[in-house]
């Protein structure tokens, strides 16, 4: 299965050559430039224009990112090459994986502030694979799955706060990753919490986790369990005033369990936590902390740019937009001392 995966997504490597030695090439392709970036005014209609234009084009040329495949790998490539043309410490870490003799591929972007404290911003690569028959007739997965909801969008978006975050001096460090190998048996969340030192679990303010923004209604900030009220009111509360601001509907609760109060592996690590999200949920706190937000069920008919744009029309671009304006101000606000979260008190 690994040698057809291979051959099948084999030919976007002539395409890895060309991200490494000609930038322009990208440039072209996604139709913005490359040159520094000033800064734009959060009430900028363009917003959100550059995480979409990134997004149509990881999901175009990069369809079938399963862990430990080619396609997870070039993504990599592409976001190491879009940060580093952004001017942060660049690195791609690679994670052994238990079932394949290839390994998930992972990329951490970071801007040094003052202050050793740091803002985590995270979102995955990799795409479901099917595991069982029943999966393969559902189209789950696979090596045509181009997940525009998980998690092209999602990297898109990723990308544009990079370039509006890029050209500022915090006190405090911004760290960005985009992990592979998250899909079960979640090697790549495992490895890389447990590569964490104790000073840099006690350094870490907020872990705020995207994924699966497109195809719900609904758009939600969810803080995590553990997270203290002193925290969700600098984070899901200024962001629903950010929100309110600009006419943007947003939905936010505290991340619970049906059943239990389970922990996700960020809380499990003792890091405050926030799930920047989209879902059809009429009550969010009854969701589970392992649920699915996607309703397109890793469909890989259904999540990709086509059947999207004609049944979730404008809905890419409007996602993009509502979440890089909420997200930008509310990230340079905890990034600044005295507005940014603290969790020691």
């Amino acid at each position: 299965m690994l040698l057809s995966a291979q051959a099948t997504v084999w030919n976007p490597l002539k395409m890895l050559r060309l991200l490494k030695s000609k930038s322009a090439l990208v440039a072209l392709c996604l139709g913005v430039s490359l040159t520094p970036f000033t800064g734009y005014a959060e009430s900028d209609s363009s917003l959100g224009k550059v995480a979409e234009q990134h997004t149509r084009y990881i999901a175009t040329y990069f369809p079938g990112r399963m862990s430990g495949t080619p396609a997870e790998f070039l993504t990599a490539e592409y976001l190491l090459q879009q940060f580093s043309q952004l001017g942060y410490r660049t690195q791609i870490r690679h994670d052994p994986g238990a079932e394949r003799p290839l390994s998930a591929t992972s990329v951490v972007a970071e801007q040094p502030g003052k202050l050793a404290e740091e803002i985590l911003v995270i979102t995955h690569i990799d795409t479901p694979q099917s595991h069982t028959a029943q999966q393969r007739r559902h189209n789950v997965g696979g090596l045509t799955f181009q997940g525009i909801d998980n998690n092209a969008a999602s990297l898109g978006v990723m990308l544009e706060l990079a370039k509006h975050l890029a050209a500022h001096h915090h006190e405090y460090s911004l760290r960005f990753v985009a992990l592979g190998g998250t899909q079960p048996p979640h090697q790549g969340i495992n490895t890389y919490l447990q590569r964490l030192s104790a000073d840099q679990r006690k350094n870490t303010l907020l872990v705020v986790d995207i994924e699966n923004i497109v195809a719900g209604k609904h758009l939600a900030f969810l803080s995590g369990n553990t997270t203290a009220a002193a925290v969700r009111k600098q984070t899901t509360d200024r962001a629903k005033t950010i929100a309110q601001q600009h006419a943007i509907q947003l939905m936010t609760a505290q991340l619970a369990s049906r059943r239990s109060r389970t922990l996700t592996a960020y809380e499990q690590a003792g890091l405050p936590y926030l799930r920047v999200t989209a879902s059809n949920a009429g009550k969010l706190t009854t969701l589970a902390v392992g649920e699915k937000q996607s309703v397109l069920h890793d469909d890989a008919a259904k999540d990709n740019l086509a059947y999207i744009q004609r049944h979730y029309p404008h809905r890419l671009a409007q996602r993009s937009h509502q979440l890089v304006t909420i997200l930008t101000p509310l990230l340079r606000g905890l990034l600044t001392p005295t507005r940014a979260v603290n969790t020691k008190h």
